[in-house]
């Protein structure tokens, strides 16, 4: 399970959107290659994509290691992946089992934007600017 080479982790409290980010990240995948699963509207999920001859993985369950171990079991399947991307929080159990699991690899720790309050518009702009963020850094990544 440690032969990855790139692991983006996307680190954050509980509920303040990271599987949402995560979600817009393949949707915007999905407008450009094929996902093996159908990408749901809810919930959590692991999903992979091939582009550029790379395998790339999204896991949204990032609450407890269970979600985590089960996403890397559904996206590694046949072929591990070149480049994850999955979810954190902050610390605990989650990052104790991603840093001891890649420790080998490059994992890069990337903070979760959030809007405290009300305000779901501004919360939403959030999670659009961090799935950009992941989107263009994966684009750097293929183009090397």
């Amino acid at each position: 399970m440690s032969e990855n080479n790139l692991i983006y982790v996307l680190y954050g409290s509980s509920n303040t959107g990271k599987t949402t980010s995560l979600r817009l990240l393949a949707k915007k995948l999905e407008q450009i290659t094929i996902p093996s699963i159908t990408i749901p509207n809810k919930d959590d999920f692991a999903v992979t994509f091939i582009l550029k001859n790379k395998k790339i993985g999204i896991i949204t369950g990032g609450d407890d290691r269970g979600a985590i171990e089960s996403g890397l079991t559904q996206i590694n399947n046949n072929r591990r992946c070149d480049i994850i991307f999955c979810a954190s929080r902050t610390k605990g159990q989650t990052t104790d089992f991603l840093n001891e699991t890649f420790k080998k690899e490059e994992l890069r720790w990337i903070t979760n934007m959030y809007v405290y309050g009300n305000n779901d518009e501004q919360a939403f702009l959030c999670n659009q600017s961090v799935s950009d963020f992941l989107y263009n850094s994966l684009l750097l990544e293929l183009a090397v």
